[in-house]
């Protein structure tokens, strides 16, 4: 599993490769915001129940948050 701050720098790139006003785009902001004040990706989910959001886009930051919860650390740079 990697850290809430790996998981957010990758929720950020995602935001800037989805298209403008998409609710990936959305979505993976959301996801890098939460990442970034949470310690861990238990902890982001928990943020996430505090604010209202709508449905679609919530179901989308769910999705976001697992994926990259389960995403394998990638070795360092030689």
């Amino acid at each position: 599993m990697i850290t809430t701050k790996e998981a957010a720098r990758r929720a950020r790139h995602r935001q800037r490769l989805a298209p403008v006003g998409t609710n990936d785009r959305k979505a993976a902001g959301v996801a890098a915001v939460l990442l970034e004040d949470a310690r861990t990706h238990t902890g982001a989910r928990r943020l996430l129940d505090r604010h209202p959001i709508p449905e679609p886009l919530r179901s989308a930051v769910v999705a976001l948050l697992a994926e990259l919860a389960a995403e394998p650390e990638e070795p360092p740079a030689p």
